[in-house]
């Protein structure tokens, strides 16, 4: 489960169209999606005391690029989530009255109980929490203030708890959910170099999903979640593969390496995207596809394998090979959709495909496998790209679609829109039906579920559930951190 969450009221920039440029393969994107779809320019992380998993890290000082508010965001996240802080956060206005932030990071200090870092704040926002955080025993390790094209004075600050001592973790018996023990578990081998015994682990996974105890898509998910760790897990993966003799190490490289790439590419529009930005993307591509290679290769009948190069022929441009790559993971296992996902994806406009080709693509589905579920998350995914496709210019046609795509399983992204959509409008009774109903089909751990319910919940008055909300969502990061 990611590990941050969006709670300040400063609303600099909100969520374009350009920044839905590409399909990322994100499996816990609601966490992403939550510090866009609230339009909050801050970020709060609950981090008990860093594990000694820290170790595995470099420990010298990160600096981002200058990068837009919402760009940020992703950063301090994808850092966040490998236990790196964001102990400075700096402003300013360039010279074409554009905001721009830049961060700079270093490991979990060892007695930090938790930090909170704003940036985007005005003057009155920055005093107000300035003194609430000193009533709570929080000290300012950070302040930064520039003005913006307004003339508005904005405030970045970093705030951070210590611990006095190393309690054991408090226990919410809340029913912790087995599967994300499962994937925090395999994140703690890789940071600690427990390359044996993770590939004990997926075998005994792959094993169980042969044997039906384990969901295919499950199973895809434990490798998504290895695959958008921080680029300083590099060292990490690439000792593994030359330990182990299983295809795994290859499989959860590659698809690390292609996440790599499309955060070197960016998620800005062609003509906004530098020359070396789509070089580092090309070769870090071309990279990952030497390992899908030799997982798919490595790896018998693995429909996994499959559907990432589809992926990888996406980023390359590659136009051949992707019929016999779907045919191939649906007779290897029909039950796995991240192959028939990625394949609707290659179909969007901005790839070269159109709406009705990924229309008639839908109906072949239904022919070939005839799972209903799977169809209803195919249109639901529709609905949501031709949303996202005039959202820039008409919100509430964008609303129609993504209320139009409202299936019985529902494209989460979608819900996240829709969500944000109502709660911007102030129809918080409307999110939260919403919501509640997204965390009944399954993502009642999910960070952006609980932070954006509670959210809600906090707007119509009613802090019981809030906070009831806010404790589960504390007792998931808490058990992140430590590899619980």
């Amino acid at each position: 489960m990611l590990n941050i969450s969006i709670t300040s009221p400063s609303m600099t920039q909100q969520l374009t169209g350009k920044s839905r440029l590409k399909e990322c393969s994100i499996l816990r994107e609601l966490s992403l999606a939550c510090a866009m779809a609230l339009g909050f320019s801050a970020m709060h992380v609950h981090a008990q005391i860093k594990p000694a998993a820290q170790d595995a890290v470099n420990d010298k000082v990160k600096e981002s690029a200058w990068l837009s508010d919402p760009a940020l965001t992703q950063l301090v996240q994808k850092m966040v989530e490998s236990r790196f802080m964001p102990y400075k956060v700096v402003g300013q206005k360039s010279d074409k009255d554009m905001l721009s932030y830049k961060a700079y990071f270093h490991p979990f200090p060892k007695d930090m109980e938790r930090f909170y870092s704003y940036w985007g704040m005005t003057a009155e926002w920055y005093i107000a929490r300035k003194n609430s955080m000193v009533q709570e025993g929080y000290q300012e390790i950070w302040h930064q203030s520039f003005r913006d094209a307004g003339n508005t004075e904005l405030h970045q600050a970093v705030w951070m708890k210590r611990s006095t001592e190393n309690p054991e973790l408090q226990k919410l018996g809340s029913n912790y959910a087995d599967e994300e023990h499962e994937q925090n578990i395999l994140v703690g081998m890789l940071w600690r170099g427990e390359f044996k015994k993770l590939d004990i682990a997926l075998d005994s996974a792959f094993a169980q999903n042969k044997a039906g105890r384990l969901k295919s898509n499950t199973l895809y998910k434990r490798f998504g979640t290895l695959s958008r760790l921080d680029k300083d897990f590099q060292k990490q993966f690439d000792v593994w593969v030359k330990s182990s003799m299983y295809g795994y190490a290859y499989l959860a490289r590659g698809m690390f390496l292609q996440q790599q790439a499309w955060d070197a590419r960016g998620d800005k529009l062609a003509a906004e995207t530098s020359k070396k930005q789509f070089a580092d993307f090309h070769k870090l591509s071309s990279v990952a596809r030497v390992d899908l290679t030799k997982a798919n290769e490595k790896i018998k009948s693995c429909a996994i394998c499959a559907g990432e190069l589809i992926v990888n022929n996406r980023a390359l441009g590659i136009k051949e090979g992707d019929n016999a790559l779907l045919k191939n993971a649906l007779q290897y296992d029909p039950k796995l959709y991240s192959p028939v996902y990625a394949y609707l994806s290659k179909l969007l406009p901005q790839w070269g495909g159109s709406f009705s080709e990924m229309e008639t693509f839908i109906g072949n589905i239904r022919k070939t496998t005839g799972d209903e579920i799977l169809v209803d998350e195919l249109k639901s995914r529709l609905c949501y790209y031709q949303g996202i496709a005039i959202y820039r210019e008409d919100q509430e046609g964008a609303r129609i679609w993504f209320e139009r795509g409202l299936t019985s399983q529902p494209y989460q992204l979608l819900v996240n829109e829709l969500a944000l959509l109502y709660a911007k409008k102030n129809n918080h009774k409307q999110a939260i039906v919403l919501l509640e109903k997204s965390m009944a089909n399954g993502n009642e751990w999910d960070i952006y579920t609980l932070e954006a319910l509670a959210q809600s919940y906090f707007a119509l008055g009613m802090q019981a559930k809030g906070d009831k909300l806010i404790a589960k969502r504390d007792e998931a990061v808490r058990r992140f951190k430590n590899g619980e």
